[in-house]
């Protein structure tokens, strides 16, 4: 093995690591999130358009096949790209809710993505997202 292959497979290994130790970092503060309160079902962390970490409640059954899940989490990150046409006029969105007869979609816009929430119907999505701003984790 020359010098030069084996620098290229130690920077190899070190930007794998170094990514390894964000997603669990991140799937750290989707499970603190989780948490928060009862009613919340699903945390999940969007960049560029890609479901990068997530949690969700134990014994909590997914509302969605796998299929409608990545379809569900492309529709969060298009509806926020949409939002961003009005932020010169209107300011910076800083969160959506849609309110559907079985769970409650919460989407916290974050300077490099989203932070998604699916909680029962009846939950205090206001309460949520007051915890959640309170959390001292970076998201």
């Amino acid at each position: 093995m020359s010098v030069v292959h084996a620098i290229e497979l130690n920077l190899l290994f070190e930007n794998t690591m170094l990514e390894l130790t964000q997603s669990f970092k991140q799937m750290d503060s989707c499970m603190q999130i989780l948490g928060l309160d009862v009613s919340i079902r699903f945390v999940g962390r969007i960049k560029d358009r890609k479901l990068v970490s997530f949690a969700r409640r134990p014994n909590t059954t997914p509302l969605l096949d796998d299929e409608l899940s990545s379809m569900a989490h492309y529709q969060a990150s298009v509806k926020a790209s949409w939002e961003d046409m009005f932020n010169e006029s209107l300011g910076k969105t800083n969160w959506m809710i849609t309110s559907k007869e079985k769970v409650k979609l919460i989407t916290l816009f974050l300077d490099d993505g989203l932070l998604i929430l699916s909680t029962e119907p009846d939950s205090n999505h206001d309460a949520i997202i007051k915890k959640i701003k309170s959390l001292n984790v970076k998201l």
